[in-house]
This record gives C-alpha cells, sequence and structure tokens, in this order.
C-alpha cells in the first residue's frame, strides 16, 4: 500500500510538471468517455431500466404475427384476449391496454389528455401500489359503462390539479361525463410502456365514454389493445410460447374469418412489444459503435501522447533500470500515470456527460403523443463511466508502458535519440493514421446524412407542403351524436373556404407522413382471395370533397370524391398510381370495385387515381394507397388542411375563431403548417446528422491533436538531424516539406484505409439517406479535402518550428 500511494504521488508530481500534455490527455478523455456516458444513459433508459413493476423481469408482451413470423404487431382484439387470458397455463395474470385520447375539462379548462383504457386487473398484475387513494381493480371492470372512476399519475396530480390534497374522490369532467378520482399511481410510474407517458388510467369496460362513437369490446377482428402478461414462476419464454400458439391454433379454426394464418409470439414488456424494440435496438447500436469510435479515437490519442511522453523519458527511464529497477516496477509506476489521468478524464466526462444529456433531451418529436423524454445518469451508468475509465487507463497505458521499458541502454544512456527514431515511432505513427481511419468514417457518415437530409427537404412526398396548414380535432370526445357532427362539419368547411386568403380545405382522418400506420387488407372484385392472411394490404385514408386540392396532390384519371358522395350513396374510392398498376396494370382502374373487408364485399367503387406520394415515411418504397369518401358521421381524429393564396402561418388564427364559433370549448390541437408537418419525417434524419456530425467533428479533432502531437514530439526528437541537415545545406524549405511530408504521408494512409471503410459502413445508413447514393462522391472528396486540410494546420505549427532551428544549438542539443 506504502508503494501504491509513492506511486500515486510521483506520478501526480510528473502529471503537474507538464500541463499541455496533462490537458490535452484529460481533455481527449473527456471528450470520449462524456459522449459514451450520455448516450449509454440514453440506451439505459430505453433498452436496460426495467419498469416501475414489481420482478419486470416475468413480464412479457404479446405480439400478433402471422405463422411466418411475418408483421408482427403488438395489438389484438379484446375477445382474443379473453381467450389467450382465460386458456393459458403459463400466466399468473394477464393484462389488455389501449392509449386513448380524452377531452378533459376541469376547473373551467379544456384540453386533451393522453389516458390509457385499461383492464381491471392491470395495476394488480404489474404489482402497482397507490401512492394515494386505491387503484381500481376487476370489479371496476365487470359491467359496460357502470364504474366511472379514474386513476392518475403522481406527476398529472402535482401539476395539473396543484397537489390537491383531497383529490381523491374528486369529479372531472372527461368527455363531457363525470368520472371520479379514486387513486394516484406512485411517483414515476406513467405504465407498462418505457417511451409513452400516460396521465390517468380509465376501465376498459368505460370503452364507449372514453371512445364515443366506438364500440369494439365485443368485434374480433378490430385489433387495437396492447398485452402483457406475467410469466409463472419457473416458466420459460419458450415454453409460455409454445402455449400461447396451440392456443392461437385453436383460435383460428374457431373463428377462421379473424384469425387464420395468425399466432403468437413473445418478446421483452416494455417498448411495445417487438415492434418498437428492434427499431430502437438497431438505433441505440449504431449510436453505441459511433461514440465507441468516438473513444476508441480519445484512447489511441492517449496511447500515443504517452508513447511520445516515454521517448522524452528514455534516458530517465534506461538510467532507472540500469541502477536495479524492475521494469515490473517501471510499467506499475507508468500505468498509474495513465490511470491518474483516465480517472481525472472520466470524472471530467461525466460532468460533460450531464450537459450532453440534457442536449439530447432537447431533441423531441414533433408528434401530438406525450413521450417520455427523461434520461438519468444512474449507478447503472456512473458504473459504466467508472469502468470505461479504468478500462482505458490500463489497456491504452500497458502499450506505452511495455515499450518504454524495453529501450537499448546504451544508445539510450547516450542519449542518442536519432537511432532508429523512424521505427521507434512506427507505433505512434500507426496510431495516427488509425486516428485518422476512425474519423473519416464517422466524417463521412455524417456527411451523407447531412447530404440525405438536403435531398429530403427537395424530395416531392406527393402532395405540396408550402402554403398550407393543418389542425386537428376530435368530436366524439365532446359527446357528439351523429347530427351534431354533419351538422359540424358542414358548418366549418364551409365557414373555412369562405374566409379571405384560402384556396381550398378538407378533412381528413389521416395526413401523409404523420409517422402512424393505417392500413387496410385490400380485396379485389372477381379475384378470390384464399385464406384470410393472404390479402394484401394498403394505406388507407378517408377524406372529405376538397382535400385532394388543399393537400395540392394531383389528380391523374377519374375524379375526385365529391360533396355529393355521402352516406346516401355508395362508397367511393381513389386509389394511387402504384395501387392501379399493381392490380390493374394494363387497364383502367376507374370503375373497378374493392372491398376492405372480404372477398364478398361489401364493394367500394374506384372513381379516380392520385398520384404516388410519400404516407408513412420519407425512406419507404411506392406503397400502395387508397383513398375513400369521409363518411358523414365519422367525429374522431379528424384533421382539416387548408390551402391559402398568403403566409398560411397568418390564417391559422381566422381558423381558430371560425372553431371557437361553432364550439368555444372544443379542444384544438396539433396545429401547424404542412412545412412544420415536414419536421416530423426528417425527425431522425435530424437526429442522426446532428449526432453523427457532433462526433465526427469531435473526432477530427482529437485526429487534429494526435497529428499535432505526434509532429510536435517528432520535430523535438529529430533536432539534431535537422540541425545537421541544415548545416550541410538545406534550406528552410526543404525542412518545412520534411516535416509536413511526414505528417501528410501518415494521413494519405489514414485516408484511403478510412475511405475504405466508410464504403461499407455508409450502406448500414441507407434508411437516412433519401435518395443520396452511399458512395455519394461529392461527400468522399469534401470529407477528405477538410481532413487534408486539417492535417495540415496540424503540422504546420511543428514544421515552422523546425525550420527555426539553429544548427549550431541542434548541433549541441543535449
Amino acid at each position: 500500500m506504502e508503494t501504491l500511494f509513492q506511486d500515486l504521488r510521483v506520478s501526480f508530481r510528473r502529471l503537474r510538471k507538464a500541463p499541455g500534455f496533462t490537458f490535452i490527455a484529460i481533455l481527449s478523455l473527456a471528450l470520449g468517455i462524456g459522449a459514451n456516458t450520455a448516450i449509454f444513459s440514453l440506451v439505459n433508459s430505453a433498452l436496460l431500466r426495467p419498469l416501475p413493476i414489481e420482478r419486470p423481469h416475468e413480464m412479457v408482451a404479446l405480439n400478433n404475427a402471422t405463422e411466418k413470423g411475418e408483421n408482427e404487431f403488438p395489438v389484438h382484439s379484446y375477445p382474443n384476449y379473453r381467450d389467450l387470458r382465460d386458456r393459458n397455463t403459463v400466466f399468473a395474470g394477464m393484462i389488455l391496454y389501449r392509449m386513448a385520447p380524452i377531452s378533459l375539462s376541469h376547473d373551467g379548462v379544456n384540453e386533451r389528455v393522453w389516458s390509457y383504457l385499461a383492464s381491471g386487473n392491470y395495476f394488480d398484475v404489474l404489482g402497482v401500489k397507490p401512492a394515494m387513494g386505491r387503484l381500481f381493480t376487476p370489479e371496476d371492470d365487470r359491467a359496460p359503462g357502470a364504474h366511472p372512476v379514474t386513476v392518475i399519475t403522481h406527476a398529472s396530480w402535482q401539476e395539473r390539479f396543484g397537489g390537491d390534497p383531497k383529490i381523491i374522490g374528486r369529479t372531472i369532467l372527461v368527455n363531457g361525463r363525470d368520472f371520479t378520482i379514486i387513486g394516484v399511481t406512485p411517483k414515476g410510474f406513467y405504465g407498462s410502456e418505457v417511451g409513452y407517458r400516460t396521465e390517468m388510467w380509465f376501465p376498459v369496460m368505460m370503452q364507449k365514454q372514453i371512445e364515443p362513437g366506438g364500440d369494439w369490446l365485443e368485434v374480433r377482428d378490430t385489433i387495437n389493445a396492447m398485452l402483457q402478461a406475467r410469466l409463472k414462476p419457473g416458466v420459460t419464454i419458450a415454453q409460455a410460447e409454445q402455449n400461447l400458439k396451440s392456443i392461437a391454433a385453436q383460435l383460428a379454426r374457431e373463428y377462421p374469418k379473424e384469425n387464420e394464418a395468425r399466432t403468437i409470439s413473445l418478446s421483452p414488456a416494455g417498448l411495445f412489444g417487438s415492434f418498437m424494440r428492434g427499431p430502437v435496438r438497431g438505433f441505440a447500436g449504431v449510436l453505441m459503435v459511433v461514440v465507441g469510435l468516438v473513444l476508441l479515437l480519445a484512447c489511441v490519442n492517449l496511447a500515443n501522447l504517452l508513447l511520445a511522453r516515454a521517448a522524452e523519458r528514455r534516458k530517465e527511464i534506461a538510467i532507472r533500470l540500469s541502477i536495479g529497477a524492475t521494469r515490473g516496477r517501471l510499467i506499475r509506476q507508468l500505468l498509474t500515470e495513465s490511470l491518474l489521468l483516465s480517472i481525472a478524464g472520466g470524472i471530467v466526462g461525466v460532468l460533460l456527460a450531464y450537459w450532453l444529456v440534457d442536449a439530447i433531451m432537447g431533441f423531441k418529436p414533433p408528434i401530438d403523443i406525450p413521450l417520455a423524454t427523461e434520461i438519468h445518469i444512474d449507478g447503472r451508468v456512473l458504473l459504466f463511466a467508472m469502468g470505461v475509465s479504468l478500462a482505458t487507463g490500463v489497456v491504452f497505458g500497458l502499450l506505452p508502458a511495455l515499450q518504454s521499458t524495453r529501450p537499448d541502454l546504451v544508445p539510450a544512456l547516450k542519449d542518442d535519440a536519432s537511432v532508429g527514431g523512424y521505427r521507434r515511432s512506427l507505433l505512434r505513427n500507426g496510431m495516427v493514421v488509425a486516428q485518422v481511419t476512425l474519423s473519416i468514417v464517422l466524417l463521412v457518415c455524417a456527411g451523407l446524412v447531412l447530404r440525405g437530409l438536403q435531398r429530403a427537404q427537395l424530395l416531392n412526398p406527393g402532395f405540396i407542403p408550402q402554403n398550407s396548414v393543418e389542425m386537428s380535432f376530435d368530436l366524439r370526445l365532446q359527446g357528439y351524436d351523429d347530427g351534431r357532427i354533419r351538422t359540424f362539419k358542414r358548418q366549418l368547411v364551409d365557414r373555412v373556404r369562405a374566409l379571405p386568403g384560402v384556396q381550398a380545405a378538407g378533412l381528413t382522418n389521416y395526413v401523409p407522413l404523420s409517422m402512424n400506420i393505417n392500413q387496410d387488407s385490400i380485396y379485389i372484385e372477381g379475384r378470390p382471395q384464399g385464406r384470410a392472411g393472404n390479402a394484401p394490404v394498403s394505406m388507407h385514408s378517408r377524406i372529405g370533397a376538397g382535400l385532394l386540392q388543399a393537400l395540392g396532390v394531383r389528380l391523374l384519371a377519374g375524379r375526385d370524391i365529391a360533396e355529393t358522395d355521402d352516406e346516401k350513396r355508395p362508397r367511393v374510392a381513389l386509389v394511387n398510381e402504384t395501387f392501379a398498376r399493381r392490380f390493374w396494370p394494363a387497364e383502367s382502374p376507374v370503375g373497378k370495385r374493392i372491398s376492405t373487408e372480404s372477398d364478398q364485399g361489401p364493394w367500394i367503387e374506384v372513381v379516380g387515381v392520385a398520384q404516388d406520394g410519400k404516407y408513412f415515411s420519407l425512406s419507404e418504397d411506392t406503397a400502395l394507397m387508397l383513398f375513400t369518401n369521409l363518411r358523414e358521421t365519422d367525429g374522431s381524429f379528424l384533421s382539416m388542411v387548408v390551402r391559402t393564396t398568403t403566409d398560411p402561418a397568418a390564417v391559422v388564427a381566422s381558423i381558430r375563431r371560425e372553431f371557437q364559433q361553432l364550439d368555444p370549448n372544443l379542444p384544438i390541437y396539433n396545429v401547424k403548417t404542412m412545412v412544420e408537418h415536414m419536421a416530423l419525417p426528417l425527425f431522425p434524419a435530424r437526429v442522426a446528422a446532428t449526432l453523427l456530425a457532433g462526433f465526427g467533428l469531435l473526432a477530427m479533432a482529437l485526429a487534429a491533436i494526435g497529428l499535432f502531437g505526434v509532429m510536435s514530439y517528432a520535430v523535438n526528437q529529430r533536432t539534431r538531424e535537422i540541425g545537421i541537415r541544415m548545416a550541410l545545406g538545406a534550406g528552410g524549405g526543404n525542412v518545412f516539406r520534411l516535416v509536413i511530408g511526414q505528417g501528410l504521408g501518415l494521413t494519405l494512409i489514414g485516408v484511403a484505409l478510412g475511405l475504405g471503410l466508410a464504403a461499407f459502413s455508409t450502406r448500414l445508413l441507407a434508411n437516412l439517406l433519401y435518395g443520396v447514393n452511399a458512395l455519394d462522391p461529392v461527400t468522399f472528396t469534401v470529407v477528405t479535402g477538410l481532413l487534408f486540410a486539417v492535417a495540415f494546420l496540424a503540422c504546420y505549427f511543428p514544421a515552422r518550428r523546425a525550420m527555426r532551428v539553429d544548427p549550431m544549438i541542434a548541433l549541441r542539443y543535449e
């Protein structure tokens, strides 16, 4: 122990005597460790941190899939839930829940709030205890509409209700009906999904009151609710899945229309089943690889600096070995220095991580659904940072320590610094090449994503975002019946169309690129489909008259949806070009009939063809799209799109006034221009571009620091050689070219290796490139030029110092 304290004291003094070296080493490590800690915090919050429930490892999510394992979605029907719950032998309990927006009125304020509809055993199965009052139970979920009660989150109690100590028993108005608050959940509990932050829970038997106009509790082919279950003690996931597959096969035989060719798969709970877990894990994996490369660069920088510093101490180490010091003792001393540097870098890196986490939390997708965006640096994250710090100190301090304690004693004692200089610096040069290689990979990836983002803003999404605005509302949540819905919608559209500056206006239940899936099976008249699972699937949007004109979608054949296409006439539809080519490649689709229910109808007549567009994401291939006429009684989740002849933002206030005059209590949400709407599909690319660009520039800075350090020490090491060259007639320009050439030579090797690696790596970013080639020559050329420019600057100052070497002083050098 005394020897350890002695090593620490000696190491601290040596680092204090070299403040420049110490500062650069700590800064390099802090940047690498800080970036890794921040990203690991994100991964920890999304994937590793357990749900705040009892024994979270026992909870699994049930996914609805085909027998081939394709098209997995985490949603099921309520009748199937009952059968799965009652027939299984592997679960201690199974819960059902569904996200549901509500219209909340309290203290004279009307707001749209997100909630859960949940089965009565929801809290019991999760093992959640109330912070106040009680949580609802199966007794509250027996009969439809019988128990208008709600449970609220601790955050909602504090923020929305001011922490009212008498909150239990208080009545609130939800969708125009009184509900009684019976309990408050523990602090930090927001439900059974990691990313969704609800405010309230309602028994699923209150479905008609929470989702007016809908009645899906007894409809087996309406799959819209998620399921989770708790494994019985001793039951494995594989055993549970086998039991559920057997039940799914029974249901397929009993209800072939709804369940044929369907099965069940299991996945860990908390990320919407397997639907989001794969993409989140993939995105997190890419981020961890990127920051891992940055950390590797920082560690290579540390090793390079330690090697260069060891070259200065070569004579000291040789003397200590000559007078009896063991090699193991010297390695321990040098490792102590590198560990001190890594621990200091880790401490600064954690402080930097707190700032980076705040910056990451600033990236919030522009959607109406409340997401849990909190990222915490907890004990697991701090342990990760500590482990990374110690690992970098040991692993990347060991190689310099091993090399520097193996000198040729006689030349070292004579301080012959030029003998074999190139071979001795081979390892340091190799590390610089590695830094350049890694940094160019990150910069090329960042450049391609930035180019893709630039190209995406110019893509034709199939509609014209400029000069249009959207806003959403939900009439069913306000208790509107069919008659009031018809009247309100007709008056609203007429009033808005009459406003100055309005060119067109229309209603829809789905605006393109809203990043949600609205699909239906497609059946073509005269073409028997066979098994239900074989039907092709198309995106589906219900639209009112004027909607395509408001969006700026071109009609290519036939006619548009008209005002006269009401419920008194047969339903009609428009299809896009891809839909028409898929089903009627050699003939006009106008006049053909399709169904979204079965190959026996009811039938919908195709009256027109619209241009292709982007419907779910900008990176999607051409997709099938079906537009059917909006029913007069459709009142849930409606959006109005308005095209203007002037700045659309200036018309928003006028449109709001028309809403308020028709219903002053109707909450309006998702109000934005369509240009702002485009920020949603571009969000993944913006995040990726920002992160990759930030890490790429960081990597380039680390590479420049490493190159500067190597060239500075190379000049210092070759001072005598440079003096001899100048004494023999070499000019300052020759010396300048010598040093610059050595640095740019290392850069050239690193660039060549980096471009080859980047050519392979960029293929992994295909979904974010939006039409930009993964081998885009402009990006590769610009990044290469930028890196050479930075490398030249990193070599310039050491080269200038070499030019000013006095030959007489150099010949007497030490």
